[in-house]
Parts: C-alpha cells; sequence; structure tokens
C-alpha cells in the first residue's frame, strides 16, 4: 500500500514536470530536491513524506517559475519555506487575526487623527533607518508565533538609536516570557500592548542579557537597557511565501495576520514603496527585508500596511539598575487535558548515572511553550565522553532519530518544522562521587497534533559502550487543539 502511495505521488510529480516551461526531467527536480534539503538540513526517513514533500516543492517551483516568466515589479524564488504548502505555511507563520473590534477602535483613532489640523513640511524623496545605523540585523522568529515581539524590539531598537545615537539589540526573548500584558508568547500578541508592559515594567532587556530560544521558557531577571514604526500586515498570500526581490505590487488584502517593521520608504523607477523588516530571517526576500508598494489600496495600505502603526519613544537607562525578579510557573489551563512525565528506561544496576530525580514543568504542556526535564544524579564511574540517541515516537511510532554527544549542549530541529528539542547535557569530565545534571527542553508549535509523544534520550560512555542513562519523557498533549478562542486576535 505505501509503496502503491509513493508511486502515485511520484505520478503527479511527473505530470507536474510536463507542464514546466524549463523542460527539466523528473530526476532533475529530484536532484533539486535534495540539494534544497542539504541547504537547510532537511531529512525525511519516511517516504510516503519524502515523496509529499517532493511534489509539494515541485508545485511551488512551477509557481515560482509561472510568476517570474510574467512581466511584474517584484519576483519571487525559493527559500526555507519550499516545502510547505501555503496553507501549512499560512498555520505555523502567520495564524493569528486582529480582533474586529481592536481594528475598529484603532482605525477610529486613525480617522480623528487625519481630521486634525496638521503642520505640512515638505520630505525627502526616500528615508533608510537602515543606511542610518538604527536597525539591527534580520532575526529569525522560528516556529514561535512571536513576530510581535520582533516588530516591537525593532521599533524600540530604532527609536534609542534616534535619542541616543546607540544602535542596541533587545530582547525578544523577555516579551515572549514575561509579557503576560494580553501577549501570550509563542501563541501571538499585540505591539500596542508589548510597549504598555516594556513602559510598566521600566524597561526591557539586551539579547546579548536574555537571548532567544525560539520557544516559551520561564521568566527571569536581567538588566533593562531601554524611530521607525511596527506595523501589522496581511502576508497570507502564496506570492509573499516565495516572496525574492522588487516592489511587491499585487493586490492584497487587509486581513492583518502578522507583525513587522517598516524601516523606510523610496521610489524605484517612478514606483514608490515602504522598506520593511522581516523576521523570517535573511533567506527569505531582500536579505530579509521586502519592499511594499507604496500610496497603493487607499487609507489601509499595500496590505494592510496603514491600519494599525505603532510609534514608540525610548531611551538608553542606567545599565545597572536591576529589574525585580519575576517567579512564574508554566501552567496549562485547566480545559486541557494534557499531561507530562519522565522516568527511567534502564535499571539503576545498568546505568553509570544514577538520576535520583527527574522533574518535569510543567505537568500540564501547553503548544508554543517549553516543557523542561531537569534530571540530577550521581556519578558511578569518571566519564570523558559519552554518546547520545535521542528517538521522539508519536502514538507508539518513530517519527523522528537523532546522534549526538552527551556532553555539552545540543539543538535538535525536528524534520518538516515539528517542533525542537534543547539537550544541555552533562558536564564533562566528570568523576565518580559527584553530582551530574542533564536538562532537555522540548518545544513543540502551537499547530502540534494531540496524542502521546514519548522522547527517549539513551546515552553510553565513548570508551567501552557501557550505558551512561535512559531517560524517557512521556507527552500526552490533547487532541482538542490549542484555545482558539483566547488567542485568535493576535499577531503571530
Amino acid at each position: 500500500m505505501g509503496r502503491y502511495i509513493v508511486r502515485t505521488l511520484i505520478a503527479l510529480s511527473l505530470l507536474f514536470a510536463q507542464n514546466r516551461a524549463d523542460g527539466k526531467t523528473f530526476k532533475e527536480y529530484e536532484s533539486d530536491f535534495v540539494s534544497w534539503l542539504k541547504t537547510h538540513h532537511l531529512t525525511f526517513s519516511d517516504a510516503f513524506e519524502y515523496a509529499k514533500r517532493l511534489e509539494t516543492y515541485i508545485a511551488n517551483d512551477i509557481y515560482i517559475l509561472t510568476h517570474n516568466l510574467q512581466e511584474s515589479s517584484f519576483k519571487l524564488g525559493h527559500n526555507a519555506f519550499s516545502h510547505l504548502t501555503n496553507e501549512e505555511f499560512r498555520q505555523r507563520f502567520n495564524g493569528f487575526k486582529a480582533s474586529d473590534d481592536y481594528l475598529t477602535k484603532r482605525l477610529a483613532q486613525s480617522n480623528v487623527a487625519s481630521s486634525t489640523n496638521f503642520q505640512y513640511i515638505d520630505l525627502p524623496e526616500s528615508v533608510d533607518w537602515v543606511e542610518k545605523g538604527a536597525v539591527t540585523g534580520v532575526k529569525n522568529q522560528g516556529m514561535c508565533g512571536s513576530c510581535w515581539a520582533f516588530s516591537t524590539t525593532g521599533a524600540i531598537e530604532g527609536a534609542t538609536f534616534i535619542s541616543s545615537g546607540k544602535l542596541v539589540s533587545l530582547s525578544e526573548q523577555e516579551l515572549v516570557d514575561c509579557d503576560h500584558n494580553g501577549d501570550h508568547g509563542c501563541n501571538g500578541g499585540l505591539m500596542d500592548h508589548a510597549f504598555s508592559w516594556i513602559s510598566e515594567h521600566d524597561g526591557i532587556c539586551s539579547e546579548e542579557d536574555y537571548a532567544y530560544i525560539h520557544s516559551q521558557s520561564l521568566c527571569r531577571s536581567c538588566k533593562p537597557v531601554v524611530s521607525p514604526v511596527a506595523v501589522a500586515i496581511d502576508a497570507g498570500d502564496r506570492s509573499f511565501q516565495f516572496y525574492q526581490s522588487g516592489v511587491y505590487n499585487k493586490t492584497c488584502g487587509t486581513q492583518l495576520d502578522h507583525g513587522v517593521l517598516t524601516v523606510g520608504y523610496g521610489v524605484e523607477d517612478g514606483q514608490k514603496y515602504w522598506k520593511v523588516k522581516n523576521s523570517w530571517g535573511n533567506s527569505w526576500g531582500e536579505k530579509g527585508y521586502i519592499r511594499l508598494s507604496r500610496d497603493q489600496n487607499g487609507r489601509s495600505g499595500q496590505c494592510g500596511i496603514a491600519m494599525v502603526p505603532s510609534y514608540p519613544t525610548a531611551s538608553l537607562r542606567n545599565i545597572n539598575t536591576k529589574t525585580d525578579i519575576l517567579d512564574e510557573s508554566l501552567t496549562a489551563p485547566k480545559e486541557l487535558l494534557s499531561s507530562a512525565s519522565a522516568s527511567r528506561c534502564a535499571t539503576k544496576e545498568a546505568s553509570l548515572i544514577d538520576f535520583t530525580s527527574l522533574v518535569v514543568n510543567p505537568k500540564a504542556p501547553e503548544r508554543g511553550r517549553a516543557i523542561s526535564l531537569i534530571g540530577k544524579g550521581d556519578v558511578k564511574q569518571d566519564i570523558t565522553e559519552g554518546d547520545l540517541k535521542l528517538s521522539v515516537k508519536l502514538g507508539g511510532m518513530e517519527v523522528f532519530g537523532h546522534q549526538s554527544k552527551v556532553c555539552g549542549n545540543t539543538s535538535v530541529p525536528l524534520p518538516l518544522n515539528l517542533g525542537h528539542i534543547y539537550v544541555y547535557g552533562i558536564e564533562c569530565p566528570i568523576k565518580q562521587g559527584q553530582k551530574a545534571e542533564l536538562k532537555v527542553d522540548v518545544k513543540l508549535p502551537i499547530i502540534a497534533l494531540g496524542g502521546n509523544y514519548q522522547v527517549k534520550l539513551a546515552a553510553t560512555d565513548s570508551s567501552d559502550s557501557k550505558s551512561l542513562f535512559c531517560i524517557q519523557i512521556a507527552l500526552e498533549l490533547d487532541s482538542a487543539g490549542s484555545k482558539r478562542a483566547s488567542v485568535y486576535e493576535y499577531f503571530a
């Protein structure tokens, strides 16, 4: 049955190939796909999934080529999203909308402002805050719906530069972990809420002090250090997914679903544009930027860019001032029937590290938030180096396997953007009689399937292959999905 499905998908891919203008053979398509997989560090052990993603890649390739053969002010190209359908892409990166009440209120404020008597001045033909040094490098939000945090920090970074002349990269992670002022970490938020939270907490920390980890974790303390404009746009069109260069002038809607940063404007070949910084990494678009057509789509602007702008003010503060330590724990809503636990999968006698304590937090996990395991145990013999095998099962079926070293830290992205596992290994070398500590963070995205997940970590001594430990994390994730009623109105 499986072979029949794979053959069917390959046949569909061949049908796509027959419609290609460049006359590529199927082997050439597959060769391109294999090269793309290597570039983006993806592997598919399951033949069905491989064929499915190859089919999607070919379909997207046809879409890109068809667009680029037309006369257009912008070009499309392959990027890290070429294995995703547009529906999958929108679910993972643009999953939440602003509520009608919020948009109505913001548009009403805009109408009042537009009726006020302003003193008009002559503006320069173009402005680019990147060239002025007011914009940090392009960042990558990963599989966390935190574009609202990146839009917020980007605006404040620019405002800080304008007021002080210093460019400081600010911490999106602090907002993801700590801002509960109507925002929901990796489940989305609003820039206005984030600006209010920063004001109420007397600043925001630098990225150096509070680094981004692509998932939500416990809020911790740091030292706060503290213009472009934070805006929201409709980024759901398929052409937006594969935008590569040029002025994007395609007709798009105003269903705002993504937070970005306007960093300038200009004119190219008589066509006015806004320069916009995104948070999907520098392999997307023009090294992480897009130019949206300006003076298009009336008062709403191209893709709704003029509907809900947010303007921060900022200044640097005394770096020695400390914030209060926030003691918070991650808990799931009572309505969600989720659970998390950890256990040993090898006997105490068979393990060179006896983990006497295995603690999982939270006990009731949520999608989009990190599930953390901390293990502490006694070392029975000297350990210099060890090998680690990690496997992930869903519903009893193995979906991923990975090998690395048990000493030091390992970051393991699961295939198809299914999630991320961070292993903070034991410190080597470690002597007999000392205490060993192991930490594991498991992050499943907000669109994760419900069911039973099993994450197994088995380690052996590199010198004699004796078992160091075997630990299994069991996650029972509710099948109802994330609680849409509480997050639907926020930008992801």
